[in-house]
């Protein structure tokens, strides 16, 4: 199977609009880290619990808790589930570059620069490896189980999209991110208006990239028949046109960010980044138990 790095999350705004997308916002979109030993470890913990709620650990879940599996079945699962683990080490070495590139650019207050532009394609590149390394591994699972297992595991993943996928959730964590952004970096009100209408937009385009309800019931209804890689496929191609046309606007986007805060507010942004807002804010180090998101 193909190895490549995912994409990590952040809960600055400013993340965003780096990338204009989920696949370019790996320059900012890094897990807070100090300087301390412990943060291989943590990383480490942090990229695990992340790959553990992604796509393929669902299907893969869902497929052991409902589907009668056989023992060479079972062990085949767990196999492409390692797979997707091997390369820990590779997307932490990726998260410190992009998240040094960030910085650079958050500090510098400006885009036009060859190491963005060259962040940018890497995230974009490593988005794209990452979806097909996924897709690949979803083809996977689906020929391992039988077509009455398929309908088994369809009907269960159903019920999850239909009871975790909610937009206004998603919307109600982003205003909640906002307001602590707007805290951290003492915004003035006509900066934090000009951010919410910024969110908005990367909002809604966050909601392109990532497959809607009617695109995951599509999936799922795929998975139920023999054609599913047509439907993969399809799904991927979708995307793609997506992820490049976010990619070549990125830098026009991460500007309008930056222009909104003063040289101050980006260094403490950058600080926040590089550092965690505990550290930088109260000048304690991070815990060293991370905290789910």
């Amino acid at each position: 199977m193909k190895r490549s790095i995912p994409v990590s999350r952040h809960r600055l705004l400013l993340a965003g609009a780096l990338a204009a997308s989920a696949a370019v916002a790996c320059a900012a979109q890094v897990d807070q880290k100090a300087p301390e030993p412990e943060v291989p470890a943590q990383e480490a913990a942090q990229a695990e619990r992340h790959h553990f709620h992604g796509p393929v650990a669902v299907v893969i879940e869902t497929a052991k808790a409902q589907a009668q599996l056989t023992a060479t079945q079972r062990a085949t699962l767990d196999t492409i589930a390692e797979d997707l683990k091997l390369d820990r080490a590779d997307r932490i070495k990726l998260r410190e570059r992009l998240r040094a590139s960030a910085v650079n650019v958050i500090r510098s207050g400006v885009t036009d620069s060859k190491e963005f532009e060259s962040s940018v394609s890497e995230a974009t590149r490593a988005f794209e490896e990452r979806l097909d390394q996924h897709l690949a591994a979803l083809e996977e699972v689906h020929a391992t189980l039988t077509p009455e297992q398929r309908k088994t595991v369809a009907a269960a993943l159903r019920t999850r999209i239909d009871e975790k996928y909610g937009a206004k959730d998603a919307a109600a964590r982003g205003e909640r991110g906002v307001k602590r952004f707007t805290k951290e970096l003492m915004l003035s009100k006509l900066q934090v208006d000009k951010l919410k209408t910024l969110r908005k937009e990367l909002f809604g385009e966050k909601q392109q990239l990532r497959p809607s309800r009617e695109e995951l019931h599509e999936l799922v209804n795929a998975f139920e028949g023999d054609d599913f890689r047509t439907a993969l496929n399809s799904f991927r191609a979708k995307k793609a046109v997506v992820i490049r046309s976010h990619a070549a606007s990125a830098g026009k986007r991460a500007d309008s960010v930056l222009t909104i805060f003063t040289p101050e507010q980006r260094e403490i942004l950058a600080d926040l980044i590089l550092h965690g807002p505990r550290k930088v804010l109260l000048g304690d180090a991070p815990a060293e138990t991370p905290t789910q998101e």
